[in-house]
């Protein structure tokens, strides 16, 4: 049965470049709707805007809480796991990171510990926050801890045969079949490491849940052209993706409410109110 899946597209090669274009070059503000080019020319006031082909890394404090925010354009599933991936590396550091968010646009990763000073001593250079050899032993590491690679090692194994969800009179329940799919997963990558299933079910992975392939693109542009602004205060760019964090509890109208005030708090201190 076919199934619509629009909204897990990521963002294109084609529209992140463009957009990466577009607010480098403020020439082509103008076809922009007011707004856009006002809130546009405020942030390349208050802070920066990258290159074409550099990524802005922004740290600024807030509340009780040390904020970085990237700005690598590059789709939610690429920033979702880069987002994993620094974690790692800000805990190993320790700037004690309490979580991320991600965007189509940016990451943000909050922290106890402030994240801007380490990149300014030098205690934690961001070249090598953001170097390619992440996705060596830091991806199989991250891999081999969470769930995702069982979560797509029950759809190969339904596909290979090896588990019969619809057989009749013996109709299998989904934590059943999730139950089994663990049992076999683990089994193979104890006694059979490099089975055909486990490599379809890293490939399946690193394409359809990670997009490993365009992150590595992305690191390797970025090398050399990281520039990071280490602000007072929260930026009218990095906005959108601080309204993320908590987004998902939001219920009812006082929640929505609330929500709102905090938008409009985070407003005003970027603009500078």
């Amino acid at each position: 049965m076919p199934v619509y899946a629009g909204g897990k597209f990521p963002l294109s090669t084609y529209l992140a470049a463009e957009v990466r274009s577009m607010l480098a070059d403020s020439e082509r503000w103008r076809k922009l709707p007011e707004q856009v080019a006002d809130w546009l020319a405020i942030q390349s006031e208050k802070s920066v805007l990258p290159k074409a082909g550099d990524l802005l890394v922004e740290t600024f404090p807030r509340g009780n809480r040390h904020y970085m925010v990237a700005y690598p354009f590059e789709g939610r599933l690429a920033h979702q796991t880069l987002g994993m991936l620094l974690t790692r590396r800000l805990e190993r550091a320790g700037a004690h990171p309490l979580g991320f968010v991600a965007t189509d646009y940016a990451l943000a990763i909050w922290a106890h510990s402030d994240m801007g000073a380490l990149f300014r001593s030098g205690e934690l250079p961001l070249s090598a926050l953001f170097d390619e050899d992440m996705l060596g032993d830091d991806l199989d590491a991250w891999l081999a801890e969470s769930w995702l690679l069982k979560r797509t090692f029950r759809a190969c194994a339904v596909i290979a045969g090896l588990i019969e969800k619809r057989h009749p009179g013996q109709e299998k329940t989904g934590r059943q079949v999730t139950v089994s799919a663990d049992l076999i997963y683990d089994v193979l990558r104890t006694h059979d490491p490099d089975h055909i299933l486990l490599r379809a079910t890293r490939a399946d992975a690193a394409a359809g849940l990670l997009d490993v392939s365009r992150l590595a693109d992305m690191l390797s542009r970025i090398r050399g052209r990281i520039m990071h602004k280490d602000l007072d205060r929260i930026s009218p760019l990095a906005v959108p993706v601080m309204l993320e964090i908590g987004k998902e509890r939001v219920k009812g109208d006082a929640d929505e409410m609330l929500l709102s005030e905090v938008e409009e708090d985070l407003v005003h201190e970027a603009m500078g109110d």
